[in-house]
């Protein structure tokens, strides 16, 4: 379960599900994941944070982030739409380095249509996987799935907006790039901002305090934050001790990995294994979870309205399904 593997049917490269979430403890995939809650309210964990999406939020789950969902009180409708990694990359080249920072619970009051366009494009896929096999329903899945895509990395990408929602400059998302595509490419050693910033041919003050405005932390500080969520990735797959474990994500000495993970985890890396650590049998017991029949899906979007390409004319979508 750790990690979680998920198989997609031959050529088509979305699934969904709608379920009854109490509880699914940490855990992380090799699928792109959008969680889309119809009815209810649920705790969705992601890497240290925690956020409360409530009737009508949606949240972006990036392919190998660590995340929990449990639930607040009372019962709970959530849609999980899935997309194939391999697709993904088909889709866009660039999709190996692109991270989604998507959670409608904190900007959606700020950018309305921006959130209500997204959940509109998963509407559309959502309803073409939910229904029984049809003509073409995998050339119209994939076709809705690339739209989704395309609509998600120009709107929602960390590296092209941050935690905000203005876009950034042309010249300031290419250097971003350069600087994550260098960070992930030599993972696991010591990287200095000097390094990154004659990467992105600029000054090291220019550099430092571009980051630090842009995203609201220093540029160590969201280096140490990515060393511990592959440490915590680590304490819950494997055995290995705390100073390997420090050592294998770039970190010198375990203290430091001790300290940062207390900034990032609010506890020790000792204590967050002892609590979210398990067998894979007693980890599958902790799933609590009843699946529903996705029929429900067209029912719950049938007053739901959006733009349908190419004459932007506005449809319902249950008209748009039944078109289908």
């Amino acid at each position: 379960m750790r990690p979680e593997i998920i198989e997609f049917p031959e050529e088509m490269p979305a699934r969904a599900f709608v379920g009854d979430i109490a509880e699914y403890p940490y855990h992380w995939h090799n699928a792109l994941e959008i969680i889309y809650v119809l009815q209810g309210r649920v705790y969705v964990g992601m890497e240290g944070e925690t956020h409360l999406l409530a009737e009508n939020d949606i949240a972006v789950i990036n392919r190998n982030e660590m995340h929990r969902i449990y639930k607040s009180s009372g019962s709970n409708k959530l849609l999980i739409v899935q997309a194939d990694d391999d697709f993904c990359e088909r889709v866009s080249p660039e999709f190996q380095y692109t991270f989604f920072y998507c959670c409608s619970a904190y900007h959606e009051a700020e950018a309305p249509e921006k959130y209500n366009t997204l959940k509109a494009y998963v509407a559309q896929l959502a309803c073409s996987l939910c229904q029984e096999p049809y003509k073409n329903q995998k050339k119209i899945v994939r076709n809705y799935l690339e739209k989704t895509l395309f609509y998600m990395i120009n709107n929602f990408d960390y590296l092209r907006f941050g935690p905000g929602i203005k876009v950034f400059g042309k010249k300031q998302e290419a250097r971003y790039k350069k600087v994550y595509e260098h960070i992930c490419k030599y993972q696991g050693r010591k990287q200095s901002l000097k390094e990154l910033a004659d990467e992105a041919g600029i000054s090291l003050q220019h550099m430092s305090y571009d980051i630090s405005d842009k995203f609201g932390f220093t540029f160590q500080e969201l280096l140490n934050y990515s060393k511990c969520a592959s440490a915590a990735k680590l304490l819950l797959s494997t055995d290995k001790h705390i100073s390997e474990i420090s050592t294998e994500c770039g970190l010198s000495d375990p203290k430091y990995l001790i300290k940062h993970f207390k900034l990032n985890y609010h506890c020790t890396p000792s204590e967050f294994r002892k609590l979210y650590r398990g067998e894979e049998e007693a980890l599958a017991s902790q799933v609590q979870y009843r699946e529903l029949p996705l029929s429900f899906v067209p029912e719950y979007f049938k007053d739901f309205y959006f733009i349908v390409e190419p004459k932007n004319r506005c449809l319902s979508l249950k008209k748009k399904v039944q078109w289908i």
